[in-house]
């Protein structure tokens, strides 16, 4: 079985103490590859590997241009060889290949774009009322960064962090998560081909409450950028104020799909499968509430059913698959339990709502595409996130009705808008609480455009124009330009 150590300061580490974790994959039930489990040794090591690289050596003395050069050396490497990251990624979270290799083949573009859009930044002139000096903001990066990664797409939410991080000066220590943390180490061996010096990007594994909090705690560390649940990202908020720390989150969702009456159905169709069963639902922007006009409710409802039973459901390594398992075993088990939960309160099960068992995976985690009609805003399968192919719908009259539902969320991550009247699309798109609201579409994402939530969705914003200067500190530097007056004057007599 493949092992994977630590990678600090452009070494491979063996764990302290032989301290391993086995990876499921989740297509057979069974281990397949195993990772270091980290604890506080080896986040000091990982943050002060960072931090040497950040003070000292080439990276501390690079200009913009040559980081972009190194992050360009990079993509370089990723563009050529993106093909050996495939399969550690679908072995260890399930994902589809066909999904794997569209994300992969287009890594480099995430860290083309932010080198590039670092040559854009430069000091500001600011106004002021202080005669005889000049007044300029500069922007400075905090040092060492961590990022911690989820499981649902690893490799992809690192380039949103490591690429406009890297672009602005810092060094980063990465820790994915523990269920899906190989094809990261993958990309590390990429990383140590390329000319980027030793201890700037770090990668180090294991258990968030073991060596993710001794990171984030680190004295040393001055930014963290987290993407994962609610729950998580709350105890990451907290561990980082005790530091006085700044940090990024982009959390979990629940997020709605309005269909009004005149909608295009064969294009909401499409929209609505993609948003909810696309990577099994395990995406922060799934559309996992489907809020429909009465007058489209049935047919809509059939339409999408007829579809879902019609997915082909197999080996995530099977281009020709449709429905992948779910990434883990636990997460298997709290989707089946919401599931169960659903018909308790009294949702209608439409189609799927079980734990299914193909033939070419029969120890697998897979749950068949699932669709609940008559769901209340009461039930927990409107409120909580499932993260999971799991469709929840309810109709609604008007307007402000479909607002209101829309609304009715802790979350407020991203949202749907199916309608041919442009007017009222933008007019809803501005009452609607969401980060990133699409309209007649679903699901889309570019290294210029910014994502985040509201409520508890998270704060700060991932991607988009500021994105480098979100991994920056503002300085406010003052130049004198005439001497400076005597400030306690006496009279000469």
């Amino acid at each position: 079985m493949k092992s994977f150590g630590h990678f600090i300061a452009g070494e491979w580490i063996e764990p302290d103490g032989d301290n391993w974790i086995d990876s499921i994959n989740p297509a057979t039930g069974r281990a397949w590859c195993r990772i270091g489990r980290g604890f506080q040794i080896e986040a000091d090591a990982a943050v002060a590997a960072a931090d040497s690289a950040y003070r000292a050596g080439p990276w501390a003395t690079a200009t913009a241009e040559r980081r972009a050069d190194l992050l360009h050396g990079l993509a370089d490497i990723l563009e050529s060889d993106w093909e050996a990251l495939v399969e550690a990624e679908v072995n260890d979270n399930g994902k589809r290949v066909a999904e794997v290799r569209a994300q992969f083949s287009g890594l480099h573009i995430w860290y083309r774009y932010f080198a590039d859009q670092m040559l854009k930044i430069a000091p500001m002139p600011l106004q002021n009322d202080v005669p005889g000096v000049e007044n300029t903001a500069e922007f400075v990066p905090f040092g060492v960064v961590v990022a911690i990664t989820p499981w649902n797409s690893p490799l992809m939410i690192a380039a949103w962090k490591l690429a406009p991080a890297l672009a602005a000066g810092n060094t980063v220590v990465i820790k994915p998560s523990e269920l899906a943390s190989a094809s990261t180490l993958e990309f590390a061996r990429l990383v140590s081909r390329s000319d980027l010096p030793a201890g700037v990007i770090n990668v180090v594994t294991g258990f968030g409450g073991e060596i993710g909090e001794a990171l984030v705690r680190h004295e040393k560390t001055r930014l963290v950028t987290f993407t994962g649940s609610d729950t998580g990202g709350s105890k990451v908020a907290e561990a980082a104020a005790r530091g006085v720390k700044p940090v990024t989150l982009e959390l979990g969702g629940k997020s709605p799909q309005v269909v009004f009456a005149d909608a295009d159905l064969d294009n909401t169709i499409n929209g609505v499968l993609s948003g909810i069963f696309l990577s099994n639902g395990q995406t922060c922007v799934a559309g996992s509430r489907l809020i429909v006009h009465r007058s489209v409710h049935d047919e809509l409802v059939g339409r999408l059913v007829a579809s879902a039973r019609d997915l082909k459901i197999g080996s995530p390594m099977d281009a020709r698959t449709e429905i992948a398992p779910l990434a883990n075993e636990p997460h298997l088990k709290k989707v089946l339990s919401m599931i169960a939960e659903a018909r308790q309160e009294g949702a209608r099960c439409v189609c799927g709502g079980e734990q299914i068992f193909p033939d070419d995976c029969k120890d697998g985690f897979y749950v068949a595409p699932t669709i609940f009609a008559d769901v209340t805003p009461a039930m927990s399968l409107w409120r909580d996130e499932v993260f999971g192919p799991v469709l929840a719908v309810t109709p609604f009259d008007t307007e402000d009705e479909a607002i209101g539902l829309a609304n009715d969320s802790q979350y407020g991550l991203a949202a749907g808008i199916w309608t041919a009247d442009v007017a009222r699309a933008r007019r809803v798109a501005g009452r609607i609480e969401a980060g990133t609201v699409y309209i007649n579409h679903y699901r889309s994402v570019s290294p210029g455009s910014p994502i985040g939530g509201f409520k508890r969705s998270g704060y700060g914003r991932e991607l988009g124009p500021d994105a480098v200067k979100d991994f920056m500190q503002v300085k406010s530097v003052w130049i004198g330009t005439a001497p400076c007056a005597d400030p306690f004057p006496r009279d000469a007599g």
